[in-house]
This record gives C-alpha cells, structure tokens and sequence, in this order.
C-alpha cells in the first residue's frame, strides 16, 4: 500500500507528544533514520506550526528541561568540543515527511536529508511548563499540545491539554474510553479527571519563564472519557 493509500495523521487533528515523539523515522527506502527527539515549532501568519522534526541525543536531553537538561547537553558537547554545533539537534524539514502513521515516513533517501537544527522553540519545551489560570493560580501543566490543519499544509497549534502529572503520563487513555486494560484506565482517568483542553488564543506561552499565563480556565469536554 502506498503512502498515499494510508491514512496520513499529518492531514488532520494530532497531539504532538502522544503521536509524534519518540516515533520511528523512516527514508524512501524504508530505512531507520532514527527516532523524533523533539519537534521544531515556528511562528507563521495562522500560529505556532510543526516547520521541522529534530532528532539526535541533542533534542533528546533538550527534552527534559530545566537544570539537568542544561547539564547533560553542556556535557554532551564537551564529548567533540570541536565538532560545531554540537548542542543542536540534527532537524528534517516537515516538508521533507510524506506521511504519518504507526511511523513516519519520509519522501527522500537519509543520505544528506539531516541538517543541523537552527535557533527555534520546541515542543519538548512546551510541554511540562507550569499553567497560571486568570488569577495566576497554578492550575497543572502542559501534557500536550493539539495540532491542527493550517497554512502551507503545516499543522498549527489549536489548543493545549492541560493538567497535573507529567507529559506522557496520559498514555493515550484520555482520546478513547475503550483503550486498554480497564484496571489502567481507571487508575489514569482518577489521576487525570480534572485534565482539560484551552484554546490557544486564551494560552500567552512566556517561553523564557517556561510558563503558560491563561486568560480562561480548560474546559473538559462532558463527552470526555476523565470527566466528572
């Protein structure tokens, strides 16, 4: 079946944490290129849109923020310190991506496809900042991030799932009531009941104050397999 054949997730609505990190890259060829360590994010007329997928231990240590991220990059660079640009990560342009299912397949062989990652915000960043509700009140954290069709074919930032825990710590169980083991799901959906969506023109992201200051609290959709 050809890639145009499959369903692309690339086309539609997708949660860049759940359905992109750590996801297999694949060339033309079918041959491993590595894994999505983090995913490059840049503003364009219609919001922040995916423009490039990072990969290599650089956007992976990135990933964990704060100061132990700092520290293992800052060490990971004195490794080769005279390899240039050691601390950014190898990126593939999203143009380059034919489509998007259980991997992520490419349109171009892997040889020269990589470039070194240029200066840009990330949602590896982005997920895990602390969210201020109106009053500045902690209200929980990035979990994800919900992307959607926009501009020159490239998914744009719609809404932010917000919530306590961490990143990842949903598992997929808030998208489907029917998903995994019921013990799982009811252990997820107790820790994550208050967990809600908030539409990014309500979200300022202070990205230097890793911090999301919201105009309006998340609302949980009644349909939603965690609400009350």
């Amino acid at each position: 079946m050809s890639g145009s054949d499959r369903e692309n997730r690339l086309r539609g609505t997708i949660d860049g944490a759940l359905n992109l990190l750590d996801r297999q890259l694949l060339d033309s060829d079918g041959k491993m290129l590595g894994k999505v360590d983090d995913v490059e994010l840049t503003a364009q007329e219609d919001g922040l849109a995916i423009t490039a997928l990072l990969t290599g231990p650089a956007a992976l240590l990135h990933r964990l923020g704060g100061h132990l991220g700092d520290e293992l990059v800052t060490k990971w660079e004195q490794l080769r310190e005279a390899e240039p640009d050691r601390t950014r990560p190898w990126r593939i342009e999203i143009e380059q991506v034919h489509y998007l299912d259980s991997a992520v397949h490419l349109k171009v062989p892997r040889k020269g496809v990589l470039r070194r990652d240029k200066e840009a915000h990330r949602l590896g960043r982005l997920t895990g900042m602390e969210v201020l509700g109106p009053h500045g009140r902690h209200v929980g954290r990035v979990l994800d991030v919900r992307f959607g069709p926009g501009l020159n074919d490239r998914l744009v930032i719609r809404s932010l799932l917000v919530g306590r825990g961490r990143p990842g710590s949903l598992l997929g169980y808030d998208r489907h009531d029917r998903q995994g083991p019921w013990l799982v799901r009811a252990v997820v959906g107790r820790l994550h009941r208050h967990t809600g969506l908030v539409d990014i023109d309500a979200a300022h992201i202070l990205w230097n104050r890793r911090q999301v200051q919201l105009t309006q609290l998340p609302e949980t959709d009644p349909g939603h397999p965690f609400a009350d």
